[in-house]
């Protein structure tokens, strides 16, 4: 991993809500509306942060239906917070 994605990463995930989103996805893959009852935040604010991090491709989504499920992309992401833990 070159520094300046490493930097990305950790920019990212400084910020809490993105760090809990990373969290709840490390190990499953959940869907957008089960997100922000697991990290006590509203609709709106956990959708902006799971744009946020689809747009710089930490995670991926797909549509199931009419359910829109979230998983982790980057495969540096899991090192990185497995490391952490």
């Amino acid at each position: 991993m070159n520094k300046d994605l490493a930097l990305k990463i950790f920019k990212t995930l400084g910020e809490k809500t993105r760090f809990k989103i990373i969290e709840t996805l490390l190990d499953k893959e959940l869907c957008a509306c089960e997100i922000p009852k697991i990290i006590n935040r509203t609709q709106s604010n956990t959708s902006m942060h799971l744009t946020k991090l689809q747009d710089l491709d930490m995670i991926k989504s797909r549509r199931d239906g009419k359910k829109r499920l979230y998983s982790i992309k980057n495969e540096n992401i899991k090192k990185i917070m497995k490391m952490i833990k």
